[in-house]
């Protein structure tokens, strides 16, 4: 099966013109559009975790550049202490099946039921995100 596409670039030189127009350092605008929008997430995912240790776990990194790359990380970050990255891991995930090593006979013992807390915010909050990210960027051009 064949398919066509067409690309129309009606008024993306007009667009161009206008970032021209604002002299603005577009890395600076994405590192600020970033932080907006991880703050949305943020909020989401402490607001959504079960407990007090959970939500301090929940951070954001600062903006990083690379090339013409900007970003940064939003979650249970790498630096999280080992017991509190494993308890975060659980309730994000669920755990497994555990079968006796004692016992080979006797039925496994239930796994733990997934109650996240990450993927929620990330699924039900990312327009909110764009939203915030999208007015900075909006301002920038006015």
């Amino acid at each position: 099966m064949t398919t066509k596409a067409t690309l129309s670039l009606e008024g993306f030189s007009d667009y161009l013109e206008t970032l021209a127009k604002a002299a603005v350092d577009i890395d600076q605008v994405a590192g600020e559009c970033l932080e907006a929008g991880s703050a949305v997430l943020v909020n989401g995912m402490q607001s959504r975790a079960p407990f007090a240790m959970l939500q301090q776990a929940v951070n954001k990194t600062q903006v990083y550049h690379d090339g013409n790359k900007v970003y940064l990380y939003v979650g249970v970050l790498r630096g999280t202490d080992a017991e509190t990255a494993r308890i975060a891991n659980v309730w994000e995930f669920g755990g497994r099946d555990s079968p006796s090593s004692k016992n080979p006979g006797r039925k496994p013992r239930p796994g733990i039921v997934a109650h996240p807390f990450i993927r929620p915010a990330l699924r039900n909050d990312a327009k909110k995100a764009r939203a915030a990210m999208e007015a900075i960027f909006q301002g920038w051009l006015k």
